[in-house]
């Protein structure tokens, strides 16, 4: 039982200090280490009190664990072998009807961006033409480009009156040249077809529009783009043959500007072009999203040769494959506005000589040009011109529906204090008014509290620098890719409870070719030899995460992931036990509680208490407590946004054979209480306790 005293006390903050220092504490000296722990001991010091979220109805704290399914990855030992690829879960080939585009100079491949932070401004991007894959090519020049017409004719109809307008814009192209490291590849450069991108400026919101595009020549002509026509997604049976009718026509319809309840917003990412990924579009589209958030990489390109786009070899980048990712998206893209972002298979650095680091903030053509198709491809909302420049591409912030304050960032960018990316987000979080816009969402790639095998604490350079600024600005939702199934958090900070955080939802469940992850940290792999947890099987390079804290405690994750982190930035941390079935915590680490020393201890040893010492973990030994739902499957997620103070949370998971279910769903609303929430190990809900009390409990 728990009992009230100085020692207690004392001892509970001491290790709620330590949670995100031991990597750190480890290699300091003891001055550095009283410093360091003064300094973290309060780490929401001068944050003035909040309220947040809370869980209503059945969902509400509860705890859901669905393991792998060996009918979707094809046999029981995929369930625990990632070399074993998922079956069936391929892209289409190339030439497929699903994917294959006009070449005649007819618009394909068109997607709506926005809306922009005015709330009634988006931008249309389409393609004409066809690739051109050569080693003698060259970017045509700018006069050349400007003959090029990008015009989208916009129909509306309010009472009786039909308005038409016509908006110009502006045609680019790109190139990507291979340079290196494999100069064959030359062979292949990659000229793009005309990308073109018009802003339609002052639309009226909350109202349908149909629009037409121009081909190369400038004429609105017909076409054969699947998009183009009034479909039903289930009209086309097993999601094989695309549906054509032979008018240049989409449509769209415009957010409303001022708030405008129930409000639909889709959440989706990881997505690629697999017939998964189809069957997730077609499942959004069915659910009737307003607005989609993308939460990063999309078309997978970078898993192929430069020499073909069937070759999956992960060598380089096909820049055909973000051609084919254009047709098959454009069903979705073209009728509802797209907030996208970066993920790691956006930036496509292989082969270009590109390079990134913590110090590298600009980037350009042909010097160094990361994330070049992405930018040129999808702008972000607010950019009126100068489209395809990456450096205004990297992050964005925007309004969406008159009631949400959309916070877009780039981990894979310099994003430490100091560099542009803080200077501009923390701008942005200091100026937002929640009296105007009630919802604050920040979305990102790589998934910062997940438990899966997969990717584990990968982002904790990220979390170190960032939480305790998500917390301070109440944000609402985190939302993350990278990892390809679906977790949501209880309302968590510092790996604990705490209706005063943000709710943070792992949706990178796309469908793409990698397929989906299979496995928890905390779960036995029942086919290693030794019995052991995929916790204790955690390495990068051989080298587990103990040995990893002691030699190079800035060094835990793929080299592609660390990319952007400063220097002697810690990326390990260990946890007290609060798993909801109890037990120990895995892959333990002994801390001393005055010093904040770690001892040394192997990755899969049992460990014996020391005198004044505490026993952290990596891993839990069952699904934590922060952790409300995980399912390593395919899907996608709807917010239905219902006042100020309360939004309906859905998570879809695809099920075969073209169908969906809803697998998790959630009621949220504000609290009139911010405080740790406590829960029995059987995870009810429990008593309202300090944070101090929770880890002297658990």
């Amino acid at each position: 039982m728990l009992q009230s005293s100085k020692l207690l006390t004392t001892f509970a903050v001491l290790l709620s200090a330590l949670f995100l220092l031991v990597p750190v504490l480890a290699s300091s000296s003891s001055e550095e280490q009283t410093l360091l722990l003064k300094e973290r001991i309060h780490p929401r010091a001068g944050v003035k009190p909040r309220v947040l979220i809370t869980e209503l109805g059945k969902a509400g704290w509860s705890y859901k664990t669905t393991p792998c399914d060996p009918s979707v990855l094809g046999s029981d030992e995929a369930c625990y072998d990632y070399s074993i690829p998922a079956e069936g879960n391929t892209d289409y080939p190339w030439g497929h009807p699903m994917i294959t585009y006009a070449v005649d100079g007819s618009p394909w491949g068109a997607h709506l961006s926005g809306p922009y932070p005015d709330g009634v401004s988006y931008v249309l991007t389409w393609f004409t033409g066809a690739a051109t894959v050569s080693p003698n090519v060259s970017l045509p020049s700018d006069a050349d480009l400007k003959k090029i017409p990008a015009l989208a004719k916009l129909t509306w109809q309010k009472g009786s009156t039909v308005s038409t307008k016509t908006f110009s814009g502006s045609t680019i192209k790109y190139l990507r040249n291979y340079s290196d490291p494999e100069p064959q590849n030359m062979q292949y450069n990659y000229l793009s077809p005309y990308i073109h991108h018009v802003v339609l400026k002052n639309l009226v919101p909350n109202t349908n529009y149909s629009y037409i595009l121009s081909s190369t020549d400038g004429s609105f002509v017909f076409s054969t783009s699947s998009a183009n026509t009034n479909y039903s997604v289930s009209s086309a049976p097993n999601n094989s043959t695309p549906i054509t009718r032979s008018i240049n026509q989409y449509w769209f319809k415009t957010l409303p500007r001022k708030k405008t309840y129930p409000f639909r917003v889709g959440v989706v990412g990881d997505v690629g072009q697999t017939l998964n990924s189809t069957d997730t579009r077609n499942h959004l589209f069915n659910n009737n999203p307003q607005v989609i958030l993308f939460v990063g990489d999309n078309s997978y390109a970078d898993d192929y040769s430069a020499d073909s786009p069937d070759d999956l070899t992960w060598d380089a980048s096909n820049q055909n494959r973000w051609d084919s990712y254009a047709v098959l998206w454009e069903k979705m893209f073209s009728r509802v506005p797209l907030l996208n972002l970066v993920g790691n298979h956006d930036v496509e650095d292989y082969g270009v000589g590109a390079v990134i680091n913590y110090t590298t903030t600009t980037f350009s053509y042909p010097q160094n040009y990361p994330f070049q198709a992405y930018s040129a491809r999808y702008p972000v909302p607010g950019l009126y011109g100068d489209f395809g420049d990456i450096n205004q591409n990297l992050y964005y912030s925007t309004i969406v529906g008159g009631m949400i304050k959309v916070i877009a960032m780039n981990n894979y960018v310099p994003f430490h204090p100091g560099s542009p990316q803080y200077n501009w987000a923390m701008k942005e979080f200091a100026t937002y008014d929640r009296q105007k816009t009630p919802w604050l969402i920040v979305m990102y790639h790589s998934a910062t509290y997940h438990t899966y095998y997969t990717h584990y604490k990968e982002m904790e350079c990220f979390r170190s620098i960032w939480e305790p600024t998500f917390y301070k600005y109440r944000v609402d939702f985190v939302l993350n890719g990278h990892v390809h199934a679906y977790e949501r958090t209880h309302p968590v900070y510092n790996y604990q409870p705490d209706i005063c955080a943000p709710m943070y939802i792992t949706i990178g469940d796309g469908g793409n070719v990698e397929g989906p992850y299979r496995d928890f940290v905390d779960q036995v792999n029942k086919y290693d030899s030794q019995n052991r947890t995929f916790c204790a099987l955690l390495n990068y390079h051989g080298v587990g995460p103990n040995a990893m804290a002691d030699s190079n405690p800035s060094g835990w994750g793929p080299s592609y992931q660390r990319i952007a982190f400063p220097p002697n930035c810690t990326t390990l941390t260990w946890q007290a036990a609060s798993s909801v079935k109890g037990g120990p915590v895995l892959v333990p680490r002994i801390v001393n509680t005055t010093t904040g020393t770690a001892y040394l201890t192997s990755d899969n040893s049992t460990t014996t208490t020391l005198d004044n010492s505490t026993t952290l973990g990596f891993c839990q030994s069952s699904q934590p407590v922060w952790s409300a739902y995980r399912d390593p499957s395919f899907g996608h997620s709807i917010f239905e946004f219902l006042s100020d103070t309360e939004v309906r949370f859905w998570w879809y998971k695809n099920v075969g054979e073209g169908q969906q279910e809803v697998a998790d769903s959630v009621l949220l609303q504000r609290s009139t209480a911010c405080r740790l929430v406590s829960h029995s190990r059987r995870g009810r809900r429990g008593r309202a306790l300090s944070s101090h009390e929770l880890h002297a409990r658990d």
